[in-house]
């Protein structure tokens, strides 16, 4: 299984941090896996723009963006196969904040029709499983629908 996780909360187990700086803030040492690290063009944008427009607004335009740079470059069985053993991808925000470890769940559980659970562990070993924002599955959905609807008006020359 995969699961996904912050820093702060996932005190032991099997980390892979997935967020651009390696987790350089925490101090962080383990292991990365830059693939899936956001890429910083875009990056820029959406911080810039936190309180210039509609939070809704600039979360779909990282969400869109985090699509397609990142994840339709990468295949998520390939993913699924290098890292299910009980990895934690892992990133800065609390469970309940945007942040690109849940899009990167969400589209490996519609991609491969798993259950990627946001996870705190503590410095026993302890899980318990949290709660993700939904609103970024649907952001998700509808980014990658807009996106079929594209493909199949250029394949049918519209």
């Amino acid at each position: 299984m995969i699961y996904t996780g912050s820093y702060n909360n996932c005190l032991k187990g099997k980390k892979v941090s997935i967020s651009g700086d390696r987790g350089k803030n925490v101090e962080y040492q383990g292991l990365c896996f830059p693939p899936l690290a956001p890429k910083l063009s875009f990056w820029k944008v959406w911080h810039n723009n936190i309180g210039k427009i509609s939070e809704e607004e600039n979360n779909y335009f990282y969400i869109k963006n985090y699509y397609n740079l990142v994840l339709k470059q990468l295949d998520s069985q390939e993913i699924y196969n290098l890292f299910n053993d009980g990895t934690i991808f892992l990133c800065y925000e609390d469970n309940n904040k945007f942040c690109h470890r849940h899009i990167v769940a969400y589209w490996l559980e519609k991609e491969l029709e798993i259950k990627v659970p946001e996870i705190k562990v503590d410095e026993f070993g302890n899980i318990t499983i949290l709660e993700r924002p939904k609103w970024i599955k649907e952001m998700l959905d509808e980014v990658i629908k807009e996106q079929e609807k594209k493909f199949v008006k250029k394949i049918e020359g519209v």
